[in-house]
């Protein structure tokens, strides 16, 4: 059975780099037909007799494989590679898989009692009769799990100080990151999508809206805006939608820029009931200074028109602080959240006092991770020019799990339904990604990456990869 399990793994991640070999070097007949192996060079035990038989499970014209790139590496407990697929030192896109080397160098670097915090300031002390002679401001850090609800209660807590005037005005303090909230390497089809939403200094709910669609009453018909939340008084709206054919489902794009106030609907919903969708809001610092507007008129608190001087707002009134970054990372990993793991990845940056993309290098560099051909331009994986090889990626896993707060970082991953995986799964047009851990029966723990790249519609992946990490757990 382990000579099997061995040999059935190295056949299953040879498809990519040894098909190409294989091909220039024999003849292709007009019948479809499987690979024969060549010897392996990996510590791989061969099968005597079982190597061709496996391969007819995945042909080389299998739907969605030709010339599909399939990187795979499988590291022993101590971290050296037990098994690597001819491309696993090649690196490729790893799209949400991306999301760990964010998170694991976050856990080491801002450790797991860090929390974001967002402050109501002021110019000024408010006096004894609760009047602020200057400005309140809103210092945001990028936390990205700030809710309205939040906001709202920092207010409270201003009243309750007897806070009753602010002669200045209100002022959006965004600095904490960049002012463009996007990377020019995420794709314009996705920016003003949900899962596509910028970074800001202040976020706001996530920095999503959702929006109700009406279908009209034939497939081709013009569908209508019924609703929108949260909203602001000034946005446009541009709405081209159509009703679909039936079982069409969403066929939805929106379109938005960071800061602007006019949004693009596109595409096509399925008729009959009114049907939903999110969308990335455009300015969250604006719905923050709304927001805060709103509820300091509820208070009945006085705010003049304007801000009144240019005095640093050195007096801190309210503070707010988030959930503790292991319970971020682990509804980051969860969810697959975007926002969460680029706010993960400017902070880190922040609190290094560098590019993120240098702190996370020599971080992991320093633990003995030797990139090659790596190209890191998000924290999300969001960008499809992100580039890693598999080796490298299952190697920052293994460093998470070794270091002081690696058992935080294993138990926020995604587990299979008996416990003996867990993972981080990661997708986008023609990618497809897993790394992380897997239990042996012994209790043995193995880490691995798998990534995809040009993958047809019609690729069976996870079929694949279930079946490798199936046989990795009878290696020897």
């Amino acid at each position: 059975m382990k000579r099997h399990a061995l040999t059935l793994i190295f056949a299953l991640t040879a498809i990519a780099g040894w098909a190409v070999v294989w091909m220039q070097s024999q003849q292709r007949p007009a019948t479809t037909r499987t690979l024969s192996i060549p010897p392996p060079q990996s510590p791989a035990e061969p099968s005597s007799n079982g190597a061709p038989a496996l391969f007819s499970l995945f042909p080389l014209d299998a739907p969605g494989l030709e010339g599909a790139a399939i990187g795979f590496c499988l590291l022993g407990p101590d971290g050296d590679p037990i098994h690597e697929s001819p491309l696993s030192r090649t690196a490729l896109a790893p799209a949400s898989a991306l999301k760990t080397v964010t998170t694991a160098t976050a856990l080491d670097l801002l450790g797991p009692d860090f929390r974001f915090e967002t402050e109501l300031r002021s110019t000024a002390k408010p006096n004894a009769a609760g009047t602020i002679s200057g400005n309140l401001v809103l210092v945001g850090a990028g936390d990205p799990t700030l809710t309205p609800d939040q906001l709202t209660a920092m207010v409270d807590k201003l009243a309750a100080q007897g806070v009753k005037s602010i002669t200045g005005g209100l002022t959006i303090d965004s600095s904490a990151f960049p002012h463009d909230p996007m990377s020019e390497h995420w794709n314009w089809g996705d920016v003003g999508n949900a899962y596509g939403v910028g970074a800001f200094g202040v976020n706001l709910n996530h920095n999503v809206m959702n929006i109700r669609l009406k279908p009209g009453r034939a497939s081709g018909d013009a569908a209508s805006i019924s609703a929108h939340s949260p909203t602001l008084p000034d946005l446009t709206w541009i709405n081209q939608l159509r009703t679909g054919s039936p079982g069409s489902g969403d066929g939805v794009i929106v379109y938005s820029e960071p800061y602007g106030r006019r949004i693009t609907l596109r595409g096509t919903i399925p008729p009959g009931d009114e049907f939903s969708v999110r969308a990335a809001f455009p300015d969250p610092p604006a719905l923050a200074d709304f927001t805060l507007r709103e509820a300091l008129k509820k208070h009945g608190i006085r705010l003049g028109t304007a801000p009144s001087n240019k005095n640093p707002a050195s007096h801190t009134l309210v503070t707010h602080r988030s959930a503790p970054l292991p319970a971020i990372i682990r509804h980051c990993h969860q969810v697959s959240d975007n926002l969460e793991a680029q706010c993960l990845f400017l902070t880190v940056g922040n609190t290094t006092g560098k590019n993120p993309v240098e702190s996370i290098r020599s971080h992991w560099k320093s633990k003995g991770v030797n990139f090659t051909a790596w190209r890191l331009l998000d924290g999300s994986g969001l960008a499809r020019a992100n580039m890693i090889r598999p080796l490298d990626l299952a190697r920052i896993n293994h460093f998470a799990r070794k270091s002081r707060h690696g058992q935080i970082f294993y138990e926020s991953l995604n587990a299979s339904s008996d416990g003996s995986v867990r993972s981080k799964l990661g997708a986008m047009s023609g990618v497809r990604s897993d790394t992380g851990f897997i239990r042996k029966p012994d209790g043995t723990i193995l880490t691995f990456a798998l990534i995809g790249n040009g993958l047809g519609p019609q690729a069976d992946f996870w079929a694949l990869r279930h079946r490798l990490v199936a046989e990795a757990k009878q290696l020897p």
